[in-house]
């Protein structure tokens, strides 16, 4: 049984997106824009990369973790209650608490 359809991933990327990219943002802005021997355009392309990276781990990190909670089954009867976008929020912000 598939617990996540394309509404649900879509979901869970925005989110985890949005709860990552303030972090990046935070920690990778002065690492990145105060390097030197760097121009500009190598600056944003290596923040966009670590950027990309970062949400990509977080993401699947989120799943697996996910996927793992669904053991419980009450956890699994409550997850399945819900519609595709709380499913999505669900997922994508999974590790939120830890």
């Amino acid at each position: 049984m598939s617990y996540y359809n394309p509404t649900i991933l879509k979901s869970a990327a925005k989110v985890s997106f949005l709860h990552i990219s303030w972090l990046v943002v935070l920690i990778g802005t002065p690492i990145v824009f105060f390097r030197d021997g760097l121009d500009l355009v190598e600056k944003a392309l290596l923040f966009g990369e670590l950027l990309f990276f970062f949400w990509f781990v977080y993401l699947l990190l989120c799943i697996t973790f996910h996927r793992l909670s669904m053991r419980n089954e009450h956890k699994k009867f409550g997850y399945l209650a819900k519609d595709d976008l709380e499913k999505g929020k669900e997922v994508g912000t999974h590790l939120e608490g830890w």
